[in-house]
């Protein structure tokens, strides 16, 4: 009997519901955490003293160009760039719409979802050294106001939850792993893929880190950082589909997806 598989850049089968169901935990994680932080509840109990064991011991010299340019990996300058110019590629190479769609709609999610946390939760830094709270859709029509409106004045509120740094990273190096090794790629390979979303993991941790480390954060915002990049790079992968380029088990070299192919049983 001939059947008829596609398979994920992974190399096993697309499975989009289990994305889906990865992507609702990651935004219910996130909606607890939120709300965590708003009532001040358990999650944030160790931010206080972590702030207070990290503020009178910030590195210097060489440590804190290093700690700094770490931190630098979570920037928008870095990001977006790195991006658009995978994503870009990657059409120009043939693959397709959907890998600048992926990043535009990574991208684009990420700056709407994370400005309206940011503002409606309303959270001081931990330089200031306190920890308010001062949440409420008010903040919205505030920075709303402010952004559109001309001489209206820059916002004055908190914008501290969660930290974007951290949401960039999660959302970046993972989403550019698949844009250079998924099956909508542009080197599709699934070995490489494999290792290449481990490695990523390796900028998403340290820029979170160092968020907290350099005193930029409360520990629970880089935690939330973390799972909004989570939910927008879901989102993005998504968008990205499973690919049909070669690379993948059950490929011929033009690409096309095999029918039939030989299943190992002889």
């Amino acid at each position: 009997m001939t059947s008829h598989r596609t398979a994920s850049p992974d190399g096993s089968p697309a499975r989009p519901l289990s994305l889906v169901g990865w992507l609702a935990a990651a935004v219910a994680a996130l909606a607890v955490v939120t709300w965590q932080v708003l009532v001040q509840g358990p999650l944030t109990a160790l931010d206080w003293p972590v702030h207070a064991l990290v503020d009178p011991r910030q590195p210097e010299g060489p440590l804190l160009a290093l700690a700094v340019a770490v931190a630098r990996l979570g920037q928008r300058l870095v990001t977006v760039p790195l991006l658009v110019g995978l994503g870009l590629w990657a059409v120009l190479r043939g693959n397709g719409p959907r890998p600048i769609l992926a990043v535009l709609t990574g991208l684009g999610s990420l700056a709407v979802m994370g400005t309206l946390l940011k503002v409606a939760v309303g959270r001081t830094p931990p330089v200031l050294g306190v920890d308010v709270v001062a949440p409420g859709w008010g903040n919205v029509v505030d920075w709303a106001g402010a952004a559109l409106l001309s001489g209206a004045g820059s916002y004055e509120g908190y914008v501290s939850f969660p930290s974007g740094h951290s949401a960039n990273a999660a959302l970046t190096y993972p989403l550019a792993a698949w844009l250079l090794f998924g099956g909508s790629g542009l080197f599709p390979h699934p070995r490489r893929l494999r290792f290449a979303l481990g490695f990523s993991l390796v900028p998403v941790a340290a820029v979170g880190t160092m968020m907290t480390v350099l005193d930029y954060h409360w520990l629970s915002e880089s935690l939330g950082g973390w799972l909004l990049g989570a939910v927008v790079l879901l989102t993005a992968r998504l968008v990205l589909g499973p690919g049909s380029r070669a690379g993948s088990p059950g490929r011929g070299g033009n690409g096309r997806v095999l029918a039939g192919g030989p299943s190992g049983k002889g």
